[in-house]
């Protein structure tokens, strides 16, 4: 018989197994020169029991020294849900993408702006990112773990009425909606990988009417081709790729014609304003972190709004609000991220979210 002790208990954490949403257990982390559990040397079988007896009673003592928090008890809120300061001034609603594991692997959270508060759109142990609002705000196409590949999915702006719309064939990312709402960009791996451009990432943008029928390919290869935005007026897409080496932003008419790169030497996750004739962008400079961008389509200049902080990424995934007033984006912190605004003069920088959690890939809602 061989007795398994305990080296020193120091918290309680979650352990997942199979696909991330799966159920989650209690696992207890050990220290102390090894990983978890050994085994002792072999003894008499009532001094095992006497040991056990011992180690057991060791156990209960450091678990009653736990917070309740750190074994499964009341913990303190997480990805903003404890709500913040309300900020009328800017107002709208955003929906983002948080995670904060083990209590969260990936969640869809919407931010009222004006009020602070923030609702919950997911509830399950998957990946759930990428969240697009259509254009009357009544549902959101979104990327999604939880039958097990990752997929495109759509569902009411409450939550409720989730729908599957791709079939599971490689990855399946970033949904965008046309203007009009018939259509739904995406970005997709499911014709293979070959072609990937210096970054080592590869993807191709793809083409889908609002129910997941009729999927087309838009690009093929040439590098990685990712993150495609609508020109409100339905005819173009602005998108982020690496086909010349680095990251940068490009446009294109819907059939592939009319390619115009915008950014030379880097640039990435560009939108449109709604009038059309401004894209905002995160861009690095000499190897530092992202900042945040903006150019008038037909013009070279460009314009900075923020200086990213020292912790990497930096400043990221930019959105226009839907007035052309505010622009969200996300700020990396050290251990988190929170969505912060800024006017596109780069004055009135406000801090929209708080606490545990990291927080991005924001979108307003349209008015």
């Amino acid at each position: 018989m061989r007795l398994m002790t305990p080296r020193l208990l120091t918290w309680c954490r979650r352990d997942i197994s199979g696909r991330p949403e799966s159920d989650q257990g209690l696992s207890l982390g050990l220290i102390g020169g090894g990983k978890g559990w050994h085994s002792a040397p072999t003894g008499p079988l009532g001094g095992k029991i006497a040991a056990m007896r011992a180690q057991i009673a060791v156990i209960a003592m450091v678990l009653a020294t736990l917070p309740l928090g750190a074994c499964g008890g009341p913990q303190p809120p997480t990805c903003g849900t404890a709500g913040g300061p309300p900020h009328p001034e800017i107002a709208g609603e955003i929906i983002y993408y948080c995670r904060d594991w083990p209590r969260v692997n990936g969640g869809l959270y919407v931010l009222d702006v004006a009020s602070g508060r923030v609702r919950a759109l997911t509830a399950d142990l998957a990946w759930n990112l990428d969240g697009a609002w259509s254009p009357d705000g009544t549902r959101i196409a979104f990327q999604s773990t939880r039958e097990g590949r990752d997929d495109i999915f759509v569902m009411n702006a409450d939550g409720n009425g989730v729908r599957k719309l791709t079939d599971g064939r490689g990855w399946n990312e970033y949904p965008s909606w046309s203007p009009d709402g018939q259509w739904i960009t995406f970005n997709s791996s499911r014709d293979g990988i070959a072609g990937s451009g210096e970054t080592g990432y590869y993807r191709d943008l793809y083409l889908m009417r609002a129910d997941g029928s009729g999927i087309r390919r838009l690009t093929r290869h040439a590098g990685s081709n990712n993150f495609a935005a609508w020109r409100p007026d339905g005819r173009s897409l602005a998108f982020q790729s690496d086909r010349a080496g680095p990251w940068d932003v490009y446009t294109m008419e819907l059939d592939g014609s009319s390619l115009q790169r915008l950014t030379h030497g880097g640039g990435g996750f560009p939108r449109w304003s709604s009038d059309g004739s401004r894209i905002v962008f995160e861009r690095g400079t000499s190897g530092g972190p992202q900042s945040i961008y903006w150019l008038t389509v037909g013009q070279d200049e460009l314009h900075r709004i923020t200086f990213g902080e020292s912790v990497p990424p930096g400043d990221i995934l930019p959105d226009w609000s839907p007035d052309g007033r505010w622009i969200v984006f996300t700020r990396s912190r050290s251990g988190d991220a929170q969505l912060f605004a800024v006017r596109p003069d780069g004055s009135g920088l406000t801090q929209l979210t708080d606490g545990l959690g990291y927080k991005d890939l924001p979108r307003w809602r349209p008015i």
